[in-house]
């Protein structure tokens, strides 16, 4: 699996764009980072300062043009604030894999805002980038992210573990063969 994300692919949705990350984003992507709810099933480094947002943004640039994943900023089109972020990464050639990750800013959730996304990076993923299967890794306790991903018809893999992660469970979709 041979990526190449230049030029950016950027999304288009109803209500959203889904673009490149980049350094204007960095007071957003720090608040969002930090936010207590986003975080509260995440387990994950956080930043301490608009300083460490910024070199977070350096290494998913480099990710991207380095084609080793592919990291969406959720613009509202309605006022084009940052409210979320979707990607694809940790590719594996033998199985046209990649794995997605997502957050959503607490006051846009519950509005299909994510729902929106969802559709338009998994077209990309199978339709563009021809994966097969698209994994997300989800705390047992998050029953909004739960929520989406089996509406999105992802199926859940109990015996499948996220390495590091003892409360995650693991949902895949894979493509119809």
């Amino acid at each position: 699996m041979n990526f190449n994300f230049t030029p950016f692919p950027v999304l288009e949705t109803e209500r959203l764009t889904l673009r490149a990350l980049n350094l204007d984003d960095a007071k957003a992507i720090f608040g969002l980072r930090t936010n207590k709810e986003v975080n509260e099933f995440i387990d994950r480094k956080r930043p301490n300062n608009l300083s460490e947002a910024r070199a977070f943004i350096d290494r998913i640039s480099q990710l991207t043009s380095n084609n080793e994943g592919i990291f969406w900023v959720i613009e509202s089109k309605n006022n084009y604030q940052l409210v979320g972020t979707i990607g694809l990464r940790h590719f594996e050639d033998e199985e046209d894999y990649a794995e997605i990750g997502y957050e959503l800013d607490p006051s846009y959730q519950q509005k299909g805002y994510m729902s929106e996304a969802f559709e338009a990076v998994l077209e990309f993923g199978f339709k563009e980038m021809e994966l097969k299967t698209i994994e997300a890794f989800t705390h047992y306790n998050n029953e909004a992210s739960i929520a989406l991903l089996e509406k999105q018809k992802f199926i859940l893999f109990p015996d499948r573990t996220d390495e590091g992660f003892v409360n995650n469970r693991s949902y895949r979709l894979e493509v119809s063969k």
